[in-house]
């Protein structure tokens, strides 16, 4: 597939119509190297984000999603692109990434959306870790509540993660690291 010097999105869908998904990964990269209006780079980092996400790579379509927040125009559809962008860093594994980019939502948005988007973070983190224990893969659990205890939780939820990171440290045979939480746990 050659691509013209102007583009529109048009012409992309119609060269996206029936082609398979990895085709359409590698027209629609080569498309962002290409000048394109606004428009349609939104539309083309859009469709990448979607078409990663769909095939099971979340760090991909969580950084073409987050490019394509940076150059939304208002304010609302920047703090969706940042917590979708957000939910594919999370299940990627990046959480530093993650939290830059809920960082970037907050930013954005006034005082009520704040405390929406703080407990959209939360249960995000909470939804993952409990996939990663449905998968029995205990170590990206681990590491997930070990990132839960660095957000800020209620005394209840704090309790919930404490345990269950007691078993996971029990199963994985981090001693240390269990006999330590289970001190901390009994001095608070």
């Amino acid at each position: 597939m050659n691509i013209k010097e102007t583009i529109t999105r048009r012409d992309i869908d119609a060269k996206l119509a029936n082609v398979g998904d990895y085709v359409k990964i590698d027209y629609l990269t080569r498309c962002l190297k290409q000048t394109l209006d606004f428009d349609t780079r939104k539309f083309v980092l859009s469709r990448l984000g979607e078409i990663y996400g769909q095939r099971g790579m979340p760090l991909e379509a969580a950084r073409m999603t987050a490019a394509g927040a940076e150059i939304n125009t208002t304010f609302q559809a920047k703090i969706n692109d940042y917590m979708k962008a957000a939910e594919f860093f999370i299940k990627g594994g990046a959480f530093d990434d993650a939290d830059t980019t809920f960082n970037k939502a907050v930013a954005c948005c006034n005082g009520l959306q704040k405390e929406s988007i703080k407990s959209k973070r939360k249960e995000l983190y909470f939804s993952q870790a409990g996939a990663y224990i449905k998968r029995d893969k205990r170590n990206q659990a681990l590491l997930t509540y070990e990132k839960l205890l660095t957000i800020e939780l209620n005394p209840e939820e704090k309790r919930e993660v404490q345990s269950t990171l007691l078993s996971l440290y029990e199963k994985l045979g981090k001693v240390k690291d269990f006999y330590t939480l289970k001190r901390n746990m009994s001095l608070s």
